[in-house]
């Protein structure tokens, strides 16, 4: 397999399906679907596309572990931009931390929850549960 083949198929194919769904989500949610953010909706439907094999994940299987293995380098873009208005949010900072410590403990005990009762459910095997 040539170099530019290897790039074209473990790189741009890949970045580009992202791409095409996450420009999908942001139309979707711009004319239809405004309540739920656009790259929100566009995982969403690259997990449906996943899921029935409309897209194979051996496509992008190889992108989406680089992009996990490297995921604090697209973060700090975002902690920077912390640390530039943290001077305009410092008099909402309890707030901030409050909302933050109860909107994690609600993930925590949501997902849990779920994870629990998903587990159980596929232990059992009782898909009428």
């Amino acid at each position: 397999m040539t170099i530019i083949k290897k790039i074209i198929l473990n790189f741009i194919l890949p970045l580009g399906i992202l791409f095409a769904f996450q420009f999908l989500g942001n139309m979707l949610n711009k004319y239809f679907i405004t309540f739920m953010p656009g790259p929100v909706i566009g995982m969403l439907l690259l997990l449906l596309a996943l899921s029935f094999n409309i897209i194979p994940f051996r496509i992008i299987e190889k992108f989406s572990l680089f992009l996990v293995k490297h995921i604090s380098f697209f973060l700090i873009p975002t902690s920077v931009s912390l640390i530039i208005i943290l001077p305009q949010i410092e008099n909402y900072f309890i707030r901030i931390m409050v909302m933050l410590i109860l909107s994690l403990t609600s993930v925590l005990i949501i997902s849990g929850s779920f994870a629990s009762w998903y587990s159980r459910k596929t232990i059992k095997g009782d898909p009428d549960e």
